[in-house]
């Protein structure tokens, strides 16, 4: 099992230090803490600690990874990037010396604990980003983001490891390094690769922005966007299909949300933010908003008047607030002329409308042969329900369809109910959806 991998390590002493205990294991490493014998300080040490089962040319390959991984990381120097006290060989196995992080990494707190609040996720974005965007400047791409290879200090900090995998660009953003069709290059997580990564397609930066979108994703609902049973299905879902909106699975999510989200999931770099702190800023201030957006109509009105007459502007609740008490006065002698009158009223009221209600019941079987119900109206005919222009623009009816013709780099998103007026229970939804033109060789995808 892979559990007993490395166990003969333990109380070894590699360098200075004393492995104590493993805490975590990849394909070819095993993580220990360990302990200075001069300071008594606690560190990770990760040994290259290939599986029995590599043949040599794949713990070759896992070895260069490892040593890359050493001369990468000790290159950079970042308050969120993991860094490297030393690095070396003990008995022939390569080894590296990283700092402790107590806190585990994202993935196993998310696991813990659940789905983060928005705050606190934006707050490790941030952090992230800030290192992606170190190493993008440094000429490094990453190409394994992912909450596994995010820690957590005791101060609430995180930090990005393992650039095992990481590519190297020229000075001018674009692939220092080959594009190779090989397994070699579909190296990384399927879950949380990018399409051009998916690909073995040369790598930019913004392939990490991808990742760190997914990233996100799973954070805010403790699963990634796509699941699949292989990592060919997976890396297949991550070039052609449309991950789900963050609010199927979150109430609280915004639409604004929603579109940075969608953004940074691009399936071509070229529609990504560019950078992954242009995501960060993005996604911070789509937080900021989440109460400003949950006002309706009225309360926005009212909360518009308030702030014109010189009022405090404050955030905007997320329930809605009482707006004030009516300030009627009613003497004793007025209300005791007035709830007689009142009763009287609500008694014509109560019998006029059970007239009508019984005449309406009475005639219902007569008037169902001829009057269509909810579920028989066809609402896609109805031009009120939909967003349409003139033909040729990008939403019309022409022949019995309703055509959206959508130019890149833009999109489009059509909500059923976002410019009719009718609100719809217990109804059934069947629309045929064809593509009639598309502008590339492959990639082209469409939903409902």
């Amino acid at each position: 099992m892979s559990t007993t991998r490395g166990q003969h390590l333990i109380g070894q002493v590699i360098g200075s230090y004393i492995l104590e205990k493993p805490l975590g294991y990849g394909g070819s490493s095993a993580v220990f803490l360990a302990q200075n014998r001069l300071t008594s300080e606690k560190v990770a040490v990760k040994v290259f600690l290939p599986r029995s089962t590599m043949d040599k040319q794949a713990q070759k390959n896992f070895y260069q990874r490892f040593l890359r991984e050493a001369e990468a990381t000790s290159e950079l120097d970042h308050p969120n990037i993991l860094s490297i006290y030393s690095y070396g060989q003990h008995n022939g196995l390569p080894y590296i010396v990283m700092p402790y992080m107590s806190g585990g990494t994202l993935s196993e707190y998310v696991t813990r604990y659940g789905p983060l609040p928005l705050s606190q996720a934006q707050h490790y974005l941030e952090q992230i980003a800030s290192a992606l965007d170190y190493a993008h400047e440094n000429g490094r791409v990453h190409c394994d983001v992912k909450p596994a290879n995010i820690l957590i200090d005791s101060n609430d900090q995180v930090v990005l490891s393992d650039f095992g995998i990481v590519q190297l660009m020229r000075p001018d953003g674009q692939s220092a390094e080959p594009s190779m069709k090989s397994s070699e290059t579909l190296m990384g997580t399927p879950d949380y690769i990018s399409p051009e990564q998916a690909l073995g397609e040369p790598l930019d930066g913004r392939s990490d922005v991808y990742s760190l979108a997914v990233t996100l994703f799973f954070l805010l609902t403790g699963r990634p966007p796509f699941q699949a049973d292989s990592s060919i299905t997976m890396a297949l879902m991550h070039v052609h299909d449309t991950p789900p909106p963050l609010s199927t699975f979150r109430s609280e999510i915004t639409p604004q949300i929603d579109r940075v989200i969608a953004k940074a999931l691009s399936k071509w770099p070229e529609d990504r933010y560019q950078t992954a702190g242009m995501f960060s800023t993005a996604f911070a201030e789509a937080v900021a908003n989440v109460d400003n957006y949950v006002l309706t109509d009225s309360e926005a009105k009212i909360k518009a008047m308030v702030s014109s007459n010189g009022a405090k502007k404050a955030k905007a609740p997320l329930k809605p607030t009482a707006q004030g008490k009516p300030t009627w006065k009613y003497s004793n002698k007025s209300w005791r002329i007035a709830l007689p009158l009142l009763l009287l009223l609500a008694v014509i009221i109560g019998s006029t409308f059970s007239v009508y209600f019984v005449n309406k019941i009475t005639n219902t079987n007569h008037k169902a042969q001829s009057t269509p119900s909810s579920s028989q109206i066809d609402y896609l005919k109805d031009s009120n329900a939909w967003p349409v222009g003139q033909i040729g623009s990008n939403y019309f009816f022409k022949d019995g369809l309703y055509h959206i013709k959508d130019i890149p780099p833009q999109s489009f998103d059509i909500a059923l109910y976002a410019y009719g007026i009718a609100q719809f229970t217990n109804f059934r939804l069947e629309v045929k959806a064809a593509e009639l033109n598309g502008l590339h060789n492959y990639g082209d995808y469409y939903g409902i």
